[in-house]
């Protein structure tokens, strides 16, 4: 029986900072470091916001929607 893969980028259960999602974003996919963290990780959860949960949010960003398993 297939298993379903709901961490396609193998991250582990803890929260990541902006920069350490970023690192493990570029780890996986390549790229340069041209574009910023903050940039790279916005333009990643408008497309997967699944992984909102993992990142952890700063104090400005409190007034940000929750993710959807949230």
């Amino acid at each position: 029986m297939p298993q379903e893969n709901t961490n396609p980028l193998g991250l582990e259960d803890k929260l990541y900072t902006v920069e350490e999602f970023a690192f493990a974003l570029r780890n996986k996919f390549g790229g340069d470091n041209t574009i910023s963290d903050v940039i790279l990780t916005e333009m990643f959860l408008a497309k997967y916001p699944m992984y909102s949960c993992k990142i952890i949010k700063s104090q400005n960003q409190s007034g940000q929607k929750s993710c959807s398993c949230c």
